[in-house]
């Protein structure tokens, strides 16, 4: 299948040079049939690129079932539409384009299938575990981590989980990854979303096989007689040769901590040492993408010893003259992208950077051209083929979002390069600047409809931050940075650290001046899933095509405006414990906030209220519903404004649940009501066991004053990362 996207028929490439090559058509001819032929025969020459979107399109719709499907009736539909795509009739191209979506839905799958082990399905309160720890993630204040699970207290084999995490925020924590441990913990089912169409935790946490989460209330201890198998040796060498470098790094960069801490993450990474503060100044810069291990470290990393091996070998007259240096070089920077990904965990960013990185380097190696939309689409089949889950991670949106923009726009724009173009210094010092405007203006552009769409916020300011920030990168910063790794050996490599972090602190600096502007951020109310797709399907008909027809994909950008401008933010928020809720209102200043019930408790929750409405959640902090509505020991009360008024009560104490019944619109309950209860309440009832059993609530109100409620098992079915709720 891959070797699909490696070629194109012969006959579809002929027909699409002859129409590439005929003279150009006459304006008052620009729509007729003879222009349209052409143009179809120049994207019939690159279906193969549309592979990876086929696959994902399957992929997608079987994660948005609301049920598991048989596997028996995709692997035959697979079978029968491979027959069809392989017999020669008027069907055969849209029996093809089945097959990749129908692969992306088997492959969806099977992996399901694959990764399936038990998960809690309440919380046990405090336990023994027992279990072989995997990793460990380190932070001022605690430590986070994943255990093999071997058992746990009263729980039988079957239905242990084959991982739990484990957070621990005290004092005494000697143990290495690799090692079997005991630990004291309270342990929950991994989390559900905290509000319809919310980010799937749980959903993310499966694949990881993780099927318990917990708190430790002692330090683990080690058993020391426990031996380990030549896998779990090698994995925890692994993981310790990870810890100890990013230790090694903050050690020896303690005069310039905030760069060292992030220098750690991008070599190791490890992000524990990073500090709130550096965080938030990187992320509102349009800076983010700096701590994870993407397609820019892994890109930097392996060119800079592309180009290091290659000019050292061009040096030699002997070698450059018999030998095919180029490839030597390829190689070299094949193995360091290999070395890189096993340094930094093998995460998912990680992990798409060394596909398309070693995608790149085996072109050069085959004589083939090193970047190009083919090879990008060769790394999103493997990805999505492999790790289908990714589909909905971030990462993978952006990472494919921007690279595949940069491939399409530096192609259109190479092919009108002007050949006589001068090369001195000054022209070319222009060419580059321009250049790096052009690159980060493409990528912001590319990845800002996901960043909205995700995280409900975009740095206004990314440009001109990326555009100071990155020259340091790719000149300083990673260039010491690889020096040191070769040094480290030999323990000659404090001083190089210590130039990276130097550098790296001009960076966060750059970060924190830029992200302090006035108007830095821009927030918005959650997106409709609708505008990402429609954007996501322009995107990519205005990258993947060559006709002048491609400029139809424009008209997603219009269309998705008017999905998002028509979803209103809901109005309430009721959390999947049953045990807080939120208001989103005016507060006295007139400024939209959120007013929770209890402004202690389920504070992730309240954040990710805040986001969906719209709120900047570092300027405007949850209040107490308290602020606007009447409150007494037994619970709230009050008027929610909108076009029409509606009365909510929040209600703690039974002995009220019948007075707030009669006259509230809406009453939450904090607590289970018996069926007779719900039976004689007027009001519209959401209690603890509506959380229980349909997860997070939210909440609309129509301008005619009824409620339009939604909840979050309503969207994610009953699969198998919902444990069955």
């Amino acid at each position: 299948m891959v070797a699909e996207l490696a070629k194109t028929s012969p006959e579809t490439q002929a027909r699409g040079e002859a129409f590439a090559e005929a003279p150009p058509l006459p304006r008052m001819a620009f729509l007729s049939a003879q222009a349209l032929q052409r143009w179809a025969a120049l994207d019939f020459a690159r279906l193969s690129l549309w592979t990876p979107a086929a696959i994902g399109l399957g992929a997608g719709l079987y994660f948005g079932l609301k049920a598991e499907p048989d596997w028996r009736a995709g692997a035959a539909a697979l079978v029968l539409l491979a027959g069809l795509s392989l017999w020669r009739s008027p069907f055969q191209r849209a029996a093809t384009a089945l097959l990749f979506v129908t692969l992306g839905f088997v492959a969806a799958d099977w992996r399901t299938a694959q990764v399936e082990a038990p998960q809690l399905s309440r919380e046990l309160g405090m336990v023994d575990v027992t279990g072989r720890l995997l990793s460990v993630e380190e932070s001022v204040r605690q430590r986070r981590y994943v255990v093999a699970l071997k058992s746990i207290e009263d729980l039988e084999a079957d239905e242990t989980p084959a991982r739990a995490r484990i957070t621990w925020r005290g004092e005494g924590f000697d143990a290495r990854p690799g090692d079997l441990i005991s630990v004291r913990a309270r342990l929950s089912p991994p989390p559900p979303p905290v509000a319809p169409g919310a980010f799937d935790f749980a959903r993310q946490l499966y694949f990881q096989r993780i099927g318990a989460v917990g708190i430790a209330v002692l330090a683990p201890l080690v058993d020391t007689a426990a031996e380990k198998t030549s896998r779990q040796r090698l994995a925890a060498d692994i993981e310790t040769m990870r810890f100890n470098l990013s230790a090694r790094i903050i050690e020896a960069t303690r005069d310039h901590r905030e760069g060292g801490a992030i220098l750690a993450a991008i070599v190791t990474g490890k992000r524990g040492a990073i500090s709130d503060r550096a965080e938030a100044a990187l992320r509102d810069a349009g800076l983010a993408h700096l701590l994870a291990i993407s397609g820019l470290h892994m890109g930097l990393a392996t060119g800079l010893v592309f180009f290091t091996v290659r000019f050292g070998l061009a040096a030699i007259e002997p070698v450059a003259l018999r030998y095919p240096i180029k490839k030597w070089a390829a190689g070299a920077a094949l193995l360091s992208g290999g070395f890189y990904l096993i340094l930094s965990g093998g995460g998912w960013s990680a992990r798409r950077a060394f596909i398309m990185a070693a995608i790149m380097f085996l072109a050069i190696l085959v004589d083939r051209r090193a970047l190009s939309l083919r090879n990008v689409a060769i790394a999103a089949v493997i990805i999505l083929l492999t790790t289908p889950e990714a589909l909905f991670h971030p990462g993978f949106q952006m990472s494919f979002a921007a690279v595949t923009a940069l491939i399409a726009a530096y192609e259109w724009l190479g092919a009108r390069a002007d050949p006589g173009r001068s090369f001195t210094w000054g022209a070319k010092l222009r060419r580059y600047t321009i250049a790096l405007a052009v690159t980060d203006l493409i990528a912001a552009l590319a990845t800002a409809p996901y960043a909205l769409f995700h995280f409900n916020r975009v740095a206004i300011y990314s440009l001109p931050a990326n555009m100071a920030a990155m020259p340091l990168m790719g000149f300083l910063i990673v260039p010491f940075a690889v020096l040191a790794l070769l040094l480290t050996p030999f323990g000659l490599d404090g001083w190089a650290w210590r130039i990276a972090a130097l550098w790296m602190e001009v960076v966060l600096n750059i970060a924190s001046w830029v992200s302090g502007l006035e108007g830095a951020v821009s927030t918005t109310p959650q997106w409709p899933q609708a505008a990402m797709l429609a954007l996501t399907a322009g995107g990519l008909w205005l990258c993947l095509s060559r006709a002048p027809w491609r400029l139809a994909g424009l008209a997603a950008i219009p269309l998705a405006a008017l999905l998002v401008v028509h979803a209103r933010p809901p109005q309430l928020f009721v959390s999947p414990t049953g045990l807080n809720a939120g208001v989103i209102a005016e507060n006295a200043e007139g400024e939209r906030t959120l007013f929770v019930h209890s402004t202690r408790r389920e504070k992730f929750a309240a954040s990710m209220w805040e986001e969906a409405a719209g709120l900047d959640i570092e300027r405007v902090k949850p209040e107490a519903i308290s602020e606007i509505f009447t409150c007494d020991a037994a619970g709230c009360a009050g008027d929610i404004a909108n076009r029409a008024r509606v009365t909510a009560a929040f209600v703690s104490d039974k002995a009220s649940l019948a007075e707030d019944c009669q006259r509230a619109d809406l009453v939450v309950a904090f607590f289970p009501v018996s069926n007779r209860d719900w039976r004689s309440c007027k009001a519209f009832l959401i209690d603890r066991r509506s959380a229980w059993n349909r997860g997070a609530h939210a909440l609309w109100i129509e301008p005619d004053g009824m409620l339009k409620v939604q909840s979050a098992n309503e969207l994610r079915g009953d699969r198998p990362w919902t444990g069955g709720r």
